[in-house]
């Protein structure tokens, strides 16, 4: 499900031009996600916007006056320029330091929010903080391209000596580094935001793979994969169809016909064994057929033309009931043989 941004904002670059402009802090109409404190930090935000843009237009004006056609060389003139607009270029130093408070302060909101929310999957959340990590130092990136120029703005001198195109050029490299800086946040900012979506889906998820097991069909089994191709129990849903189906196929063989017949022994005795003794060794009473054989009466259960059916129900009572369960095999005409090997086969 494709997120929808909850936060538009377009801030904080600069156009790489003679003359540098800044857009406005902008931010979508979604005031429930913000906090008092933190609507007040945006508006002071874009104030700082107001402040910086104020300045840049100052600046301008003051750059429109030296830039008329001379016929002197190109240095000589972007020199000469560079002398006379030091006042617009110290214009810009400080427009540049109210644009990076704006974003200090935008960026202080989201941090808060990513830092702060409870993320419902884990690896969101490892996600989300480790590009607000990146954003912040980033940031700090950002303002350390302006440190040298920042230690001019009280220096005439050294801002006539200031090439426009050299500060221009930091100015912007500054600023690439916010824009990346605030792209990281926002990309953290849809993690946030898209954690309910996954909230939702896993639930949708969780669903309908019940209902796929408790139908228990290949069809039902197929229906998941269909509708949930990326859903937790894809796998499952595959494991489940190829044993069902291997079930099907061996359903469908035809029916084995053989001479002998393989039972049960779970007990014997030279004494008749009452029912209640027996129904401890098998519960299904009923099921129980008994057999006179010399001095002993003989118990036994089941009725497989397999030794190997046979055989799982001597385990599973071993495992239970009788400890001592053994495989019996009786030949067509009821008289009990050896079990061979070739049999067990």
């Amino acid at each position: 499900m494709k997120t929808i941004k909850f936060l538009t904002i377009g801030v904080l670059f600069f156009l790489l031009s003679k003359n540098t402009t800044a857009q406005n802090l902008t931010y979508s109409p979604a005031e429930g996600l913000y906090t008092g404190a933190q609507k007040e930090l945006l508006l002071k935000a874009e104030k700082w916007i107001e402040s910086g843009n104020k300045k840049l237009r100052d600046a301008e004006a003051i750059e429109s006056k030296y830039d008329k056609p001379e016929k002197k060389k190109k240095k000589k003139k972007e020199k000469k320029i560079d002398k006379k607009t030091w006042e617009a270029k110290k214009l810009k130093i400080q427009a540049e330091k109210d644009f990076l408070k704006a974003y200090q302060d935008a960026s202080a909101v989201y941090s808060e929010i990513i830092v702060g929310f409870e993320y419902y999957d884990d690896g969101d959340d490892t996600k989300a903080n480790k590009l607000n990590n990146e954003a912040t130092e980033t940031i700090e990136s950002s303002e350390k391209k302006m440190e040298e120029y920042n230690k001019m703005v009280g220096d005439k001198k050294s801002l006539q000596k200031l090439s426009s195109s050299s500060l221009n050029s930091a100015i912007n490299s500054a600023n690439s580094l916010k824009e990346s800086a605030l792209k990281k946040q926002t990309d953290a900012i849809d993690i946030v935001l898209n954690q309910e979506n996954k909230k939702i889906a896993d639930r949708e998820d969780n669903e309908a793979w019940a209902i796929a097991e408790s139908e228990n069909t290949i069809e039902s089994y197929q229906e998941y994969i269909n509708n949930f191709p990326k859903g937790k129990f894809v796998d499952r849903a595959r494991t489940m169809i190829k044993k069902l189906s291997a079930e099907k196929e061996k359903s469908n063989d035809p029916v084995v016909q053989s001479d002998f017949i393989f039972m049960v022994q779970i007990a014997a005795s030279k004494t008749e064994l009452p029912q209640n003794e027996l129904s401890i060794k098998y519960k299904n009473v009923s099921e129980i057929e008994t057999v006179r054989s010399g001095k002993y009466f003989k118990y036994r259960v089941g009725n497989f033309s397999r030794y190997s059916d046979a055989a799982a129900l001597r385990d599973k009572l071993i495992k239970t009931t009788v400890n001592d369960a053994f495989v019996v095999v009786y030949d067509k005409n009821g008289k009990q043989i050896v079990v061979s090997n070739q049999m067990k086969q």
